[in-house]
């Protein structure tokens, strides 16, 4: 160590630390340091081969760390989120509705959701994050075995006030246990299962070779493939019980592979995989929204209807009857909408003039360099199909474990065999028959990455529902609107909207709150058929708004072509429309219908 000269400039003495080369002879001063931690300057400076700060010799470089740096650093984009959710667990009130533990389950996930919208930070970093946090603090609900009852952790070992005895609970490891209790969710590992199965789509290229036709038969034009998307859904959803399923499973895969055919990735061209993507979710939502069976939570709006509201039978025929007409409204306009939210309609007489005109560039297309016939994409379509050959024996394996799969679901009335249960036994065939291999299970970083978030999220939405926090706000909803006098229908029916945003389960929303609104409808005198057709049909479509509403949104958002921002931003564009259909469209039909006069 040495003695060095600093910059005459600023008149201040800096350390030299010398680098020993393998030569022992030789050394190199490599660094200037300030000899004191307190002597510091806007700069951190790297000196190879010079001690003359800034000189340009002997490869000397330097390296300035400004503020605007500082600011975009992920601690400190953290911190709004930090001061929404501190502000949330420290100065809301605490009362026999919104105990402590409610509030610091809503807080952290409050605080999940705003970090989702306003920073970059992954997803699964942030949930991970509040259940930590949350399993540190006792933030749950445990159960006093002395009692039986629900009780709040962080009260485990404290005396009880009604019976004076102490609570009969472990507060750290039933916290903990809690913290993963999402991770046994078996819609969860529904979700997980869909994701390898469209990894097979994939392997084996028969998701190529479908999109390949659907391209042959709907690529003229490219709305042609988005309609042949939303009626693939519609005519899917009375069968397949499991809106996951059902999307995850047997669509999403077919319309990713769609998209790269026609080459867009999500930093090429994405523009035509985003609107694909956003087609395939939504139209999801529409037809679970349409029929009964459409989704596995539906018929909790009909037996709440049914105990509550004599002479009510929401069943399959009236639920579709009253959906068809403005399901059909917005299964229609989706495209178009859609279209236009991505940008594709600025530049659909562009397209419509290259392919009329046999002058395509591919660009596209496909991610082949060779150009086109003049027929353009139908004709390439062709071709490719003719390049591929006859199916493969894989292929083959994949189709009769899709089709077993598809037919399981459909009967599990019958089998009495779970949805999850059987994408496991799909799974677990196409390992065996080498379909799939255990390097592109563990490869597949989508499925694991899921997996950790939406249990995450799953464990804190039931939690908000057993600590209270859920029927807490549907009744200061409720309240409110009976306060105010306002008409309870239009008013309850936007309220339960709205609050499938603070949900990752479509489901975990319709148990929360179907009793609380419904109860709270009939008190205040609302129309039974006008109100338990909101509720219903509400259900589903309050699901646009997120990319973590489902676990079916939530595949299509792992591919990547649609940035987190602007997937809220159409979401709340689509629940917009979907509102002023129903309250529009949708409430003259049931007019018609006369449910109402």
């Amino acid at each position: 160590m040495s003695s060095s000269p600093g910059n005459n400039n600023n008149n201040r003495q800096y350390q030299t630390v010398n680098v020993i080369h393998p030569s022992p002879s030789t050394t190199t001063p490599a660094m200037i340091l300030p000899p004191s931690p307190c002597d510091t300057t806007d700069e951190y400076t790297s000196l190879l081969g010079n001690n003359e700060r800034g000189s340009p010799s002997n490869g000397s470089f330097i390296r300035r760390i400004s503020w605007s740096t500082i600011m975009k650093s992920q601690p400190v984009s953290l911190l709004p989120t930090i001061a929404v959710g501190s502000l949330i667990w420290f100065c809301t009130p605490a009362s026999d509705e919104l105990t402590p533990t409610a509030i610091r389950i809503l807080a952290v996930f409050v605080s999940c959701i705003f970090a989702l919208i306003t920073t970059s930070v992954d997803i699964s970093i942030l949930v991970l994050t509040g259940l930590t946090l949350l399993s540190l603090t006792h933030s749950f609900q445990c159960v006093d075995k002395s009692t039986g009852l629900s009780t709040e952790c962080r009260l485990c070992g404290e005396e009880n006030p009604l019976t004076g005895d102490p609570y009969k609970c472990h507060g750290a490891k039933e916290s903990f246990h809690h913290s993963l209790e999402g991770f046994s969710s078996s819609v969860v590992w529904l979700i997980f299962a869909a994701f390898h199965l469209g990894k097979a789509v994939e392997v084996t290229q028969l998701g190529r070779r479908v999109s390949l036709l659907m391209i042959k038969m709907f690529g003229k034009r490219t709305m042609g493939l988005a309609y042949a998307i939303v009626f693939s859904e519609i005519l899917l959803a009375p069968f397949v019980p499991s809106n996951t399923a059902r999307g995850g499973g047997i669509i999403h895969p077919v319309v990713h592979a769609i998209a790269t055919t026609l080459g867009s990735t999500p930093t090429h061209d994405s523009k035509i995989g985003a609107f694909l993507m956003l087609v395939g979710n939504h139209s999801n939502l529409i037809s679970a929204s349409m029929f009964l069976t459409g989704m596995a939570a539906n018929p909790i709006v009909l037996s709440k209807s049914s105990q509550l509201y004599d002479g009510v039978n929401f069943d399959f025929l009236t639920w579709l009857s009253g959906s068809i007409v403005p399901g059909l409204v917005c299964a229609l306009a989706l495209p178009i909408i859609l279209s236009w939210s991505v940008g594709l309609s600025s530049n659909s007489k562009k397209r419509n003039d290259e392919e009329e005109g046999g002058g395509s560039t591919g660009s596209g297309i496909s991610n082949s360099t060779t150009k086109f016939p003049n027929d353009g994409i139908v004709k390439h379509a062709e071709t490719e199909l003719e390049r591929m050959g006859t199916m493969s024996g894989k292929e083959w394996q994949l189709c009769f474990v899709l089709l077993t799969c598809l037919s399981l679901w459909v009967t599990s009335s019958y089998t009495k065999l779970d949805a999850t249960l059987v994408a496991l036994l799909g799974i677990i065939a196409l390992l065996h028959m080498g379909t799939l291999s255990w390097k592109d299970i563990s490869n597949n970083t989508n499925a694991w990455d899921t997996l950790i978030w939406l249990s995450g999220f799953v464990t804190m939405a039931h939690q908000l529902s057993e600590a209270g926090a859920s029927k807490y706000i549907g009744d200061k909803v409720s309240n409110a609107i009976e306060e105010l006098g306002l008409p309870p229908v239009p008013f309850l029916a936007v309220a339960y909207f709205l609050t499938t945003f603070m949900f990752s389960s479509l489901s975990a929303h319709i148990v929360a709150f179907v009793g609380t609104f419904l109860d709270a409808g009939h008190a205040l005198g609302a129309q039974p058929m006008i109100l338990v057709a909101f509720i219903a049909y509400f259900g589903a479509l309050g699901g646009c708004m997120t990319n973590y509403s489902t676990g079916m949104a939530a595949m299509y958002y792992a591919s990547g072509y649609v940035s987190r921002a602007k997937w809220f931003i159409i979401g709340f564009q689509l629940a917009l429309f979907y509102l002023v259909v129903y309250f529009t469209v949708g409430m003259g039909w049931w007019r018609v219908l006369g449910w109402w006069d």
